[in-house]
């Protein structure tokens, strides 16, 4: 049975807010209600479930504000690395990471499925 698209954001949402203390990673910024933002398009499948990609963002400062991730992305970016919350070299990675060609088969998300639980235990233990 394929893994679903459903079942591994789902997962990816819960290990970025875990990696992030639950909080919105916009310097300042408290709210808990969150998602995951991919620094380059999740449409890319070899970024698409990996949470080294994502950086946690409340609706605000994801998609909303005027200083959000998806509205002013450079700017967006600056604040960032200034602030220290990913540096120029992270973004870097994670644009070759996108470069790869990963088909999106049954082996590809059942691998991502067993990395994104074994990180999710590891934050429950």
């Amino acid at each position: 049975m394929r893994v679903s698209e459903k079942y591994l954001k789902e997962l990816l949402r819960i290990v970025v807010a875990g990696r992030a203390g639950g909080i919105c990673e916009f310097p300042g910024c408290i709210n808990h209600q969150c998602d995951p933002h991919h620094a380059y398009s999740q449409r890319n499948n070899a970024i698409k479930y990996d949470p080294d990609c994502c950086i946690n963002l409340c609706t605000e400062h994801h998609t909303g504000n005027t200083i959000s991730a998806h509205r002013s992305p450079l700017q967006f970016k600056k604040i960032i690395i200034e602030n220290l919350v990913r540096s120029e070299e992270w973004f870097d990675e994670v644009m070759v990471k996108a470069q790869r060609v990963v088909k999106d088969d049954n082996y590809f998300r059942e691998e991502c499925k067993f990395k994104l639980l074994a990180e999710k235990e590891l934050m429950a233990a």
